[in-house]
């Protein structure tokens, strides 16, 4: 009979204190048997510290050994180690930066931590933690190295990453290697042939009721971040799906200030599956991202049950009924697993529909729907926000250079094409610099099944990176650095990719740009997610005239502290909201804009 233990009391036997627990304790008990041979007497309660201080001295001890084999097999390679980041102190276990981290990530600007730390150490450090290895990097070669030169050495590793998603993304196409990955990419990647993303039916759609959203506020100030959420995730779930979660019908977050009161859209929320759906996935999101941080001892801070297993339950409530119908359609229609992967989409309406036609597996279909999901939901989302945050609080200019361009190439009401946007360089040079400054992924990671030597491309210096080993890289800080983008790389300026600083800096490096990722795992929904940002901010520009940034909209704590006016690192000093990261980007508290 199989005994099932809460995931934080089995981690807690099995790794735990096995871990810490037994070495402080056979330190304790063979100073306590030595002491009471030697002396005859009772061990004191002093006794206890010193197994402590001498389990302390052994771990640094090991430190100092994992040192000093390191810098010896890296010799092997005519390389040295990456340098560890020490605090001032220098206290047990790095301490001071697990403090920094956890500071940075939950009350500071988006990756900020991070760039002062690479300021004072350079573009790649070992950011070790209790004796744990972490390799970070900013630098372009080495982020190439890992996602194309070294691709297939360089996973997404199943401990510390593919274990720890396993309950949200199953063995989808972001949470798999090897075989799997290959298997889920060459299913999916038929159905963004160009036929099917230049399909604007359902973004016209679902652009039109976010449109009606907006105006149900008149002139008062409405959440652009969550109407940009709702329109994706309407128009993903109807891509998706064949059907929309209809999450726009779900009352309007309020401003500050403003009370609720009857025919103001303002009542409760439905408990509804379709409007409970959006509200899980998002608890799912951050439950995610919170495993990513504390890495292998998340059961510890889910003792008693998978978090993210039982917010997921509405999402999968919602799905199955959906891909249900579809397997027995499929059935019905003799069109279930009748397509070799590698063939188009053919006439299948919805991914959902071509998955269908693959393969029979439930548990496959809805891994990879939930995995496209979260790339076509929040990414898309955000890259819209960040693109009319700085369209309302940077240079004029630069709105009246887009509204131009949307009246010369689509006009005052028509409804954009695909051959328009195309066309459309000024709207596609805002989405780039968007996303340049703003990246929807903040960053990445990897983990090394082999030791390979990253060689700076600017001093030669040979870094070692020892098999086993975890890496991460920060988009966000790698396409803002000056020395890649030149002295305005913290400006929003469009124009950088119609000048001449395209060819100088963008062409001549093009990894200096992934905010789509890149190698063999770019992004296969970059183009569709491109078309459907460049769509609804056509339309938005169109239908509103008079779009201005609403400061007092915000709740008390949820704008940037008066204090981050004194910073000198990145662009902390001058923006106007608050950037914060989980696996996507997004502003914290909103982005609170009026629109007339």
């Amino acid at each position: 009979m199989r005994i099932l233990l809460a995931p934080g009391l089995h981690h807690l036997i099995i790794s735990t204190i096995p871990r810490v627990v037994v070495p402080v304790v056979v330190s304790y008990a063979t100073i306590h048997f030595t002491v009471a041979r030697l002396t005859s007497v009772d061990s004191p309660i002093w006794l206890f510290f010193l197994s402590l201080i001498t389990f302390h001295l052994i771990l640094t001890a090991g430190t100092l050994v994992h040192g000093y084999n390191q810098r010896r097999v890296a010799a092997r390679f005519n390389a040295i180690p990456v340098p560890v980041v020490t605090g001032r102190w220098r206290l047990p276990g790095n301490i001071e930066l697990i403090v920094k981290m956890m500071r940075g990530i939950t009350a500071d600007y988006a990756n900020q931590w991070l760039a002062e730390i690479v300021v004072d150490w350079g573009d790649v450090i070992n950011l070790r933690i209790l004796g744990n290895d972490h390799v970070f990097t900013t630098n372009p070669a080495y982020i190439r190295q890992m996602i194309v030169t070294d691709f297939a050495i360089w996973v997404k590793g199943k401990e510390h990453f593919t274990d720890l998603m396993h309950s949200f993304l199953g063995d989808g196409v972001f949470n798999s290697d090897g075989a799997m990955w290959k298997f889920h990419r060459s299913m999916t990647r038929p159905f963004f042939a160009k036929d099917k993303i230049v399909h604007f039916d359902i973004f016209a759609h679902h652009g039109d009721a976010a449109i009606r959203k907006i105006r149900e506020r008149a002139s008062g100030p409405t959440d652009f971040q969550d109407i940009a959420a709702r329109f994706t995730m309407d128009s993903a779930t109807s891509f998706l799906f064949g059907e929309s979660v209809n999450s726009m019908a779900a009352p309007l977050h309020l401003p500050y200030g403003v009370k609720d009161s009857p025919g103001t859209g303002s009542e409760a929320p439905s408990t509804t599956t379709t409007q409970s759906f959006p509200e899980a996935f998002q608890t799912v999101l951050k439950a995610a991202a919170f495993r990513l941080i504390v890495g292998l001892d998340w059961p510890l801070f889910e003792f008693w049950g998978d978090k993210i297993k039982r917010h997921i339950r509405p999402i999968h409530d919602y799905i199955e009924p959906i891909l249900q119908r579809a397997l027995d359609e499929g059935k019905e229609k003799g069109t279930i697993e009748g397509k070799d992967v590698e063939e188009g989409p053919g006439y299948y309406e919805t991914l959902l529909d071509h998955l269908v036609s693959v393969t029979s597996d439930r548990n496959i279909i809805r891994d990879e729907l939930l995995n496209i999901l979260l790339a076509s939901r929040d990414t898309t989302a955000h890259a819209i926000t960040a693109a009319m945050y700085f369209l309302v609080t940077e240079d004029p200019d630069i709105l009246q250079s887009l509204r131009k361009e949307i009246l010369d190439v689509v006009g005052l009401t028509d409804v954009p094409n695909y051959e328009q946007i195309k066309d459309m360089k000024y709207l596609r040079a805002v989405l780039n610099e968007t996303l340049r400054l703003m990246p929807s992924v903040p960053g990445n990671k990897k983990h090394s099944n082999e030791a390979s030597v990253w060689t700076s491309p600017e001093t030669g210096t040979r870094y070692f990176i020892p098999k086993g080993i975890n890496t991460s890289w920060s988009v966000i800080l790698m396409q803002r650095r000056e020395d890649l983008w030149g002295p305005t790389a913290l400006e929003y300026d469009p124009r950088r990719w119609l000048d001449e600083r395209n060819k100088k800096y963008y062409l001549a490096n093009p990894f200096i740009f992934l905010p789509f990722h890149g190698g063999p795992r770019m992004c296969l929904g970059q183009q569709f997610a491109l078309n459907e940002a460049s769509f609804f901010i056509i339309r938005l520009l169109q239908t509103f005239q008079d779009i201005s940034f609403a400061p007092d909209a915000y709740a008390p704590g949820m704008l940037p502290p008066h204090e981050w006016k004194d910073s000198t690192i990145g662009r902390k000093a001058i923006e106007k909201v608050w950037p914060m990261a989980h696996l996507t980007t997004y502003f914290k508290g909103g982005l609170w804009l009026r629109m007339k």
